[in-house]
């Protein structure tokens, strides 16, 4: 209780009373629902035990590399953590512990109780050079056709690599590559939640999109657990001026390196909780705030990588924290050749979402939000993401995909020029951001109902993404419904 009215104190400082109002009401209704973490039956256990058998010991099984960077590890945290490998249902895999501890503590628990596994490596450093030297320490001594990420003091769910191995397998019977190396697969993340320090309380689970590019530059939601094929770790490393974020940087190196280029299909999603991020005093999980020097690092990376792939953009927090926004100065599209549309959210006159998102089934995004909150402890609904659709009464279009809207809906779609015509002003025709207006840029006809204006946004948005191109959905761009002419 007294930990979350410190950090309810230091949202305000940063935020604003109003927005700790909002901030601390969502939370409360967050907290009322419920969430039981189911483990895995013990006969579901031993019929994957029984399945992996028979392919676990052929060329095309992947072999997992799982890194520990340890310092000062907490003995019973990191036998747990130990354990939750060794007890794995898929039995690949090599544990590869790079202990920066002064004293070898560590490696004595390991002889007293897990002296017989030779998939164990143990690895006593010389200094600690900080987490990502430390983890690359650790990659150097790695085999695997994968290398998959584990902290010190958390557990992976005893099916795990079970998931991921039955992803790469079913994806190598499908393309059927040569070898391992040129699986399409790059990098493969799960679900998860977080525990208490006994591991008897799970909570706040964090259920992932299917791999979305503008959600992972707001925020690492990628995180826990993560694996990433040899060759791609192998040649990005962790970056020593990241420490803190030094995950994030890399998972954004390797996704945008993956995926900027819309081949979305080499980053994969598990969609289950495979990974308890174990909450104590220390730890990120328990109090954000707590290395807040990671979320800086954080910026850095989305600001470094955006620059290294020659976008020029702005990165600022949000009012969450680990949280960023990525502004494009000379406008979205021409900064972004990934994207043809852009949308916002449409609200009722209370500020409630009503609007503006689409899920390819029609169903609204984030429906009934109210004013303030963002959805969530993920905070998603205050970020920018990629969308399957948004609405044609709040949509900005590339100035070549124009003509698309009228193929596809017949309806026109008005530039800044057209609709600043009477003021005699000049904007690009690739900088939809600049106009702030209460009339959309798509006059829509008098007898379209919200059903049909819908399904249109959809079915266009479908043809954009045919095209290669992305949709996003920005939540600063709001138009209010009663300025809408229904």
């Amino acid at each position: 209780m007294l930990g979350s009215i410190k950090k309810t104190i230091a949202y305000a400082k940063r935020n604003g009373i109003a927005a700790a109002y909002y901030a601390a009401k969502e939370r409360l209704e967050d907290q009322k629902k419920e969430y039981n973490f189911i483990p895995v039956s013990d006969k579901e256990l031993s019929r994957q035990k029984e399945e992996t058998k028979s392919v676990w010991e052929s060329d095309i099984a992947p072999l997992f590399s799982i890194l520990v960077p340890c310092y000062n590890t907490d003995s019973k945290f990191f036998i747990e953590m130990v354990e939750s490998v060794v007890c794995q249902t898929y039995p690949k895999w090599e544990l590869i512990l790079a202990d920066a501890s002064a004293d070898e503590r560590l490696k004595n628990l390991l002889l007293d109780r897990f002296t017989d596994d030779n998939r164990i490596i143990y690895i006593h450093l010389k200094s600690n050079g900080g987490i990502s030297d430390n983890t690359n320490e650790a990659l150097k001594a790695a085999k695997g056709d994968y290398v998959c990420l584990l902290d010190h003091d958390d557990v992976i769910t005893p099916d795990a690599l079970y998931y991921f191995a039955k992803e790469i397998l079913d994806e190598m019977e499908s393309s059927k590559p040569d070898k391992l190396s040129d699986c399409p697969i790059g990098l493969i993340y799960s679900d998860e939640d977080k525990c208490d320090t006994d591991m008897t309380r799970f909570y706040e689970p964090n259920i992932k999109p299917c791999y979305n590019l503008d959600y992972l530059l707001s925020n690492n939601y990628i995180c826990h657990f993560t694996s990433i094929r040899a060759d791609i770790i192998q040649k990005e490393m962790f970056r020593k001026e990241y420490d803190g974020a030094q995950d994030f940087d890399l998972i954004l190196r390797t996704c945008l390196s993956l995926s900027m280029d819309d081949n979305d299909r080499g980053i994969r999603h598990i969609d289950k909780v495979l990974y308890h991020w174990r909450c104590h005093e220390a730890s990120t999980a328990a109090n954000p705030a707590s290395k807040k020097y990671a979320y800086d690092a954080g910026k850095r990376a989305v600001y470094d990588i955006l620059k290294a792939k020659g976008i020029n953009a702005n990165v600022s927090e949000l009012m969450h924290v680990g949280f960023y926004r990525v502004e494009y100065p000379d406008g979205i599209f021409r900064a972004r050749k990934d994207i043809g549309v852009i949308g916002g959210k449409l609200v009722d006159k209370k500020g409630t979402l009503v609007g503006g998102i689409y899920k390819e089934d029609g169903s609204i995004v984030y429906y009934g939000l109210p004013k303030g909150y963002s959805g969530g402890f993920t905070h998603i609904a205050a970020c920018q993401q990629d969308a399957d659709a948004v609405d044609l009464r709040c949509m900005r279009i590339r100035k070549k995909l124009r003509p698309l809207l009228k193929e596809v809906t017949g309806l026109t779609y008005h530039s800044n020029n057209e609709m600043l015509k009477q003021k005699d002003t000049f904007t690009d025709p690739e900088d939809e951001t600049v106009l702030k207006s209460k009339v959309g840029h798509i006059i829509i006809p008098d007898n379209w109902d919200d059903d049909k204006i819908k399904k249109e946004s959809i079915r266009f948005c479908r043809a954009v993404r045919h095209l290669g191109y992305r949709v996003v959905w920005d939540p600063k761009m709001v138009q209010k419904k009663t300025d809408i002419k229904d």
